[in-house]
């Protein structure tokens, strides 16, 4: 069975070159980032939202 999201034209995404830019900020400033921070600082799920008394 095929995916009817994808389709045949759709190109798998490729990560961009280090001299390109991702947004506004460089790729390689950002890889430099990424290897500078340490692992406790990167979250992978989001912080909890506060709410807010009523």
């Amino acid at each position: 069975m095929t995916d009817p999201k994808k389709t045949e034209t759709q190109s798998p995404k490729k990560e961009p070159a280090l001299w390109e830019s991702y947004g506004s900020f460089p790729v390689w400033s950002l890889k430099l980032i990424d290897a500078l921070t340490p692992d406790f600082l990167i979250s992978k799920s989001p912080a909890p939202k506060r709410k807010l008394p009523q």
